[in-house]
């Protein structure tokens, strides 16, 4: 009878501890999934993590066919005076260093316009 009690009370212990397991990755997973969502504050408060979030922006906004307003509503003043990219009828935002594990170069976001709409938008590194 004893014998069955302790296997019972390790099952329930292993039980407990895969639920617990289960649990915490979930809870990472969740945490992780809005470290990189996109928000305006996140966008304008941590520059320099902005390659973090960028895909969610791309994935959950159309930028092309937004007007310059509404860009600058959405992202806040560009980066143009940077030196980089430069070009008229063109914003560019620095994103941060570059992802990856040899970070040596940064990353843009340019977006380019037609008159004072998005045309079309792409990531490059300098």
């Amino acid at each position: 009878m004893d014998e069955i009690r302790r296997l019972k009370r390790t099952n329930y212990l292993a039980l407990a501890v895969v639920v617990a397991f289960a649990a915490a990755c979930v809870l990472g997973l969740l945490a992780l999934r809005e470290w990189h969502r996109f928000s305006r504050e996140k966008w304008l408060q941590d520059p320099e993590n902005r390659t973090r979030i960028v895909d969610d922006l791309l994935a959950n906004h159309e930028l092309v066919g937004m007007t310059e307003e509404e860009i600058l509503a959405l992202l806040g003043d560009h980066d143009n005076e940077a030196g980089y990219f430069q070009q008229q009828d063109r914003f560019i935002y620095w994103l941060g260093p570059e992802r990856g594990l040899m970070s040596i170069d940064s990353e843009w976001l340019i977006l380019d316009f037609a008159g004072e709409v998005v045309t079309g938008w792409f990531i490059t590194t300098d």
